[in-house]
């Protein structure tokens, strides 16, 4: 959605500014049914966007959370004076203009002052200039603003209670380990355009609780009681040096007090077009957290 701001309307002096807002996509449900393919999953209605307003350009589409992930508004963007500002005409037509038409603001002039000539102007039914459809990347932005990307399920070895000196294992569920993808369409009064973004996680980064922070390049490995400790390895673990004493307890009892351990999955985000092209979209994060006691071995000497 674009928002407008008007200063002002004097005559036909106007003040107005053009911004295209971020919205994030996150983690949860899809905005519509899943579909499983091999080791890829597709979610989302397919259809997003805005169809614009009046005889507007404005795409509509907004963008993936991250820099640089805005959609681009395509300039100029004329939209009917009356509908900018309602209850309004903009006044009669200039000497000479031709006829029927109507005044139209340019929601991309920024400043002050602007005149009839700059941000606001005089158009002959149908002679409206008309930009483009919008850019395949527009509508990836679009798609990927509709990502629904799963939280990550923890899972921690020791499970209840790590200990001081022990390495814990750290893993997620690695069922959400693959590629999510969605399409959508973004629309102006030039047409639309769809185009598909896809998530695929990177890394996972893990949030110890001591102030440790550990980074695995996939979704880690869960120990298996039933094999010897010789018979399996992980290259995702953490070994605290300190008991959680002091920590919050998570049930209110001191004695349970633990520390708080986050994972964050970095999902990689690119678009693709109908047309061939494609292009990198700024990163997506889903996370999840939970609690681990960790306390110290006792021994005992006989």
């Amino acid at each position: 959605m674009v928002s407008r701001r008007a200063f002002g309307i004097a005559a036909l002096v106007t003040v107005l500014s053009a911004a295209v807002p971020t919205s994030s996509a996150f983690a949860g449900g899809g905005s519509g049914g899943c579909a499983a393919s091999g080791n890829t999953l597709t979610c989302g209605s397919g259809v997003g966007g805005d169809l614009g307003r009046g005889g507007g350009n404005s795409s509509g589409s907004g963008s993936t959370s991250g820099d640089g992930g805005a959609a681009q508004q395509h300039c100029p963007d004329y939209v009917p004076y009356s509908v900018e500002f309602p209850g309004a005409d903009g006044g009669p037509p200039p000497v000479g203009a031709v006829q029927p038409g109507a005044w139209y603001v340019d929601l991309c002039a920024v400043g002050f002052g602007l005149g009839m000539g700059i941000g606001v102007q005089w158009f002959a039914t149908g002679q409206v200039p008309v930009s483009p459809p919008p850019s395949p990347a527009t509508a990836g932005a679009q798609a990927a603003s509709e990502l629904g990307l799963p939280e990550p399920s923890l899972a921690l070895s020791p499970a209840t209670t790590g200990y001081v000196n022990l390495a814990e294992w750290l893993s997620i569920a690695p069922a959400i380990w693959h590629p999510f993808t969605t399409s959508a369409q973004a629309c102006n009064a030039g047409g639309c355009t769809a185009a598909t973004a896809t998530a695929t996680p990177a890394v996972v980064t893990w949030s110890t609780g001591d102030g440790s922070s550990v980074t695995c390049s996939g979704p880690g490995t869960a120990y298996d009681p039933m094999l010897g400790p010789g018979a399996q390895s992980t290259s995702c673990s953490h070994t605290y040096t300190a008991t959680s004493a002091g920590q919050p307890s998570p049930d209110g009892n001191p004695n349970d007090a633990a520390f708080t351990v986050t994972a964050t999955v970095t999902w990689s985000v690119s678009w693709s077009g109908p047309d061939g092209s494609a292009g990198a979209l700024p990163s997506l994060v889903t996370g999840a957290s939970t609690s681990l006691k960790v306390a110290q071995i006792e021994s005992v000497n006989s």
